[in-house]
């Protein structure tokens, strides 16, 4: 098979005449065809294509491996910039005549890949020993599906190891020269969040597991990958955080400004092990505190957009906080003298999450404007990375910083059964 929904019979010439020739960089392994050199089958074989090629069963907790994740790392894209190393596995599309990019000693295949230069719905490609995909200018470890969704774009899925996966979060997450314990416990936070998120993914069906973005893990690939974050990522091998024997929900966020948030009061779900906690050794890390004005007219746009009827925003204030001083509810008075109420949680989200940084503020209104002086960065739930920073600075050993912003949680080493 050389192509989802497009198939071909490849005739290999018998052994006796290809002895007598120069050995021809291919090979059929399985159901693709190996190219070296240019990325698709070159050699003298003859390709019969077959009419119609039934599509591979869906996969299911069986057919994917437990120790590797699938991430998409570019969701409905029209177009998507590949690059790929000479020696790969491809289906579903041609990397033929595409240009050759150099890379000091290295050489790659270019190509900018669209809807209709796939054969099909699905296409795949995979490296041939340490060679890596470059997708839209960052290099990924393990192979990549690109998957069309019926309206013209694309969507781009690595499957890599888990622990691979892990170290380009920690590069896309957390600054690579923190102390290594700090580094540690965000590797197991982070595998813990991947994995149950695989879990509930694969129970429901769907495609992928994560995304790359902040409503999940930020994930860097591997350029940013040093060998600082190889050894908290190869230290804590396996490790997830676990609370009655399952493993948790290990929320985290950049700076709790003094003191975490319990679930409950972000999402109304309680957990035991996410409760608010004192913090103060994040208070010198950089996003500690914030500052933001913005005009009364455009935070009533934005309100608009968000669904909440205000004409205009004349007064603010906070009606409840939690115990971690985050606003719980606010009240807008509309240019008609009306006060609306609207959650602390959604108001961040209308403004925009690196505007409001944190549900931690005061609020002032001066003339036309509207100025904000808050703490904290994110939502606050659970470990908050730059109080991490400051305890491994401390002395505190990984283990010691989880169980600080996770209540009752053990480390477990992950089991590969069910």
């Amino acid at each position: 098979s050389a192509g989802i929904g497009s198939c071909f019979r490849v005739t290999v010439p018998p052994a006796a005449s290809t002895a007598a020739t120069t050995p021809v960089p291919w090979a059929v392994r399985g159901a693709r065809v190996v190219a070296s050199g240019t990325g698709c089958a070159t050699a003298p074989v003859s390709q019969t294509p077959f009419q119609s090629c039934p599509n591979p069963p869906p996969a299911t907790k069986e057919t994917i491996p437990v120790r590797r994740i699938r991430v998409a790392i570019a969701v409905r894209q029209p177009s998507i910039r590949l690059t790929a190393p000479e020696s790969f596995v491809l289906s579903g599309f041609p990397m033929e005549g595409t240009p050759v990019v150099e890379k000091g000693e290295e050489r790659y295949r270019a190509a900018v890949l669209t809807a209709d230069k796939l054969y099909g719905r699905e296409a795949f490609i995979e490296p041939l020993g340490e060679g890596q995909i470059g997708v839209n200018g960052k290099n990924y470890r393990g192979s990549l599906k690109i998957v069309e969704d019926g309206t013209g774009t694309l969507t781009a899925i690595n499957e890599l190891s888990l622990e691979d996966y892990v170290m380009g979060v920690l590069a896309g997450e957390i600054p690579r020269n923190w102390p290594l314990e700090s580094l540690k416990a965000q590797a197991i936070a982070a595998r813990t969040f991947a994995v149950l998120k695989r879990s509930q993914a694969r129970s429901a069906g769907e495609p992928y597991d994560l995304e790359n973005t902040a409503l999940f893990q930020m994930y860097r690939g591997s350029d940013l990958v040093n060998d600082h974050i190889q050894q908290a990522v190869s230290q804590t091998e396996g490790e997830i955080l676990t609370y009655g024997s399952k493993p948790i929900q290990a929320f985290f966020h950049s700076n709790c400004g003094g003191r975490t948030c319990g679930a409950k009061e972000v999402w109304s779900q309680d957990q035991p092990y996410l409760r608010s906690v004192a913090c103060d050794f994040g208070n010198n890390g950089a996003h500690f505190r914030w500052q933001a004005e913005i005009s009364s007219a455009d935070l009533a746009r934005k309100l608009r957009a968000a669904g909440w009827r205000v004409s205009d925003v004349v007064g603010l204030k906070a009606v409840s906080r939690d115990e971690s001083n985050r606003i719980g509810e606010l009240a807008i008075m509309d240019g008609d003298g009306a006060w609306k109420r609207i959650k602390g949680t959604a108001f961040r989200m209308a403004v925009g999450p690196d505007v409001i940084r944190s549900t931690r503020f005061d609020v002032v209104i001066k003339g036309a404007k509207v100025f904000f002086n808050g703490k904290g960065w994110g939502h606050g739930v659970g470990l908050c990375q730059e109080g991490a920073c400051g305890m491994a600075l401390k002395g505190y050993n990984a283990f010691e910083i989880l169980r600080h912003y996770y209540q009752g949680v053990l480390i477990e080493k992950m089991r590969d059964g069910p």
